[in-house]
């Protein structure tokens, strides 16, 4: 595969960030990735990486794509001072989940921005099965469409709009969240009825519910399996955070909002801040007389 001709940045170097970087290198594109977190970068630079020392190495490539952990991490590494110093026609590809109004404020901050949240563990970006949702400037997106394909197994194009992909991505997650407390309630009956849940898992991914979501984490609650964790439960909670707020904005009644609020405040305080969003499950157990150790 010849390489292609544009050298591009990466900022944030979690599980996320480091597997999607190594799809660029996979790619042959030349690649520069900052992280705040020394050795975060080792694996990536022995691939053949270029290691910046400051967010400044990131953005000189001129195209920066960044998986950081919230609208506030982006805040304060993509500042006015960087945007202003970034090289002409400076492209930002923002891969976190954020809210609507955040994205609508980096669009306006000059540069241009792009939208990209992903749908995916980082065992999905590994197998080229990641899903990446983008929203935007329509000629940034056409400049921008190799890339992601690189980074993901297919991009969903949700138009011109700096917010409709971040709306989209909270929707997604919003999902998944009832998923995941409907496994939580679903395996604790099961578990008090005497029965198998690991067999229950099995049944309900060959029949009604096939796919990532009901196997991924059906088996991990099934097993109380939270580490290493693919999206914590405080990021679940932010992100649950992000779609009560958008709701409250457009004037959207969410009935079974404050109850799953509720669930991950009580995960994160009591379970494990930093365990993977499922165990969430240990709260209905909790309060079901059958925690498990």
């Amino acid at each position: 595969m010849s390489a292609p001709s544009r050298r591009v940045g990466f900022i944030g170097l979690g599980r996320m960030g480091t597997a999607m970087a190594g799809r660029l290198l996979d790619a042959g594109y030349d690649l520069t990735v900052w992280t705040r977190s020394s050795g975060k970068a080792d694996a990536l630079a022995a691939r053949g990486a270029t290691v910046g020392d400051t967010p400044e190495d990131a953005i000189a490539t001129g195209t920066v794509f960044s998986m950081l952990s919230d609208e506030e991490a982006v805040r304060q590494v993509f500042t006015a001072e960087r945007i202003r110093s970034a090289p002409e026609g400076f492209v930002h590809v923002n891969h976190a989940t954020i809210s609507p109004e955040a994205a609508r404020e980096f669009a306006a901050r000059g540069g241009r921005y792009l939208s990209a949240p992903v749908v995916g563990r980082p065992e999905a970006v590994t197998a080229g099965k990641l899903t990446v949702l983008v929203s935007g400037d329509a000629d940034v997106r056409a400049e921008a469409e190799p890339m992601l394909a690189a980074i993901g197994r297919r991009v969903w194009d949700f138009g011109d709009a700096a917010d409709a992909a971040p709306t989209a991505k909270i929707s997604v997650n919003y999902l998944i969240i009832h998923a995941l407390q409907a496994l939580s309630e679903s395996i604790t009956l099961l578990e008090h009825a005497g029965l198998d849940a690991g067999r229950f898992i099995d049944m309900i991914n060959d029949s009604v519910f096939p796919g990532p979501v009901y196997r991924g984490y059906g088996d991990a609650i099934a097993d109380s399996a939270y580490t290493p964790p693919g999206f914590t439960a405080t990021l679940g909670l932010k992100d649950l955070k992000l779609a009560l707020d958008s709701a409250s904005g457009l004037g959207v009644e969410l009935p079974t909002g404050p109850v799953l609020r509720d669930v991950f405040a009580t995960a994160v305080e009591e379970v494990g801040a930093d365990l993977d969003w499922a165990s969430i499950a240990e709260v209905t157990r909790r309060r079901s007389g059958g925690e498990r150790q």
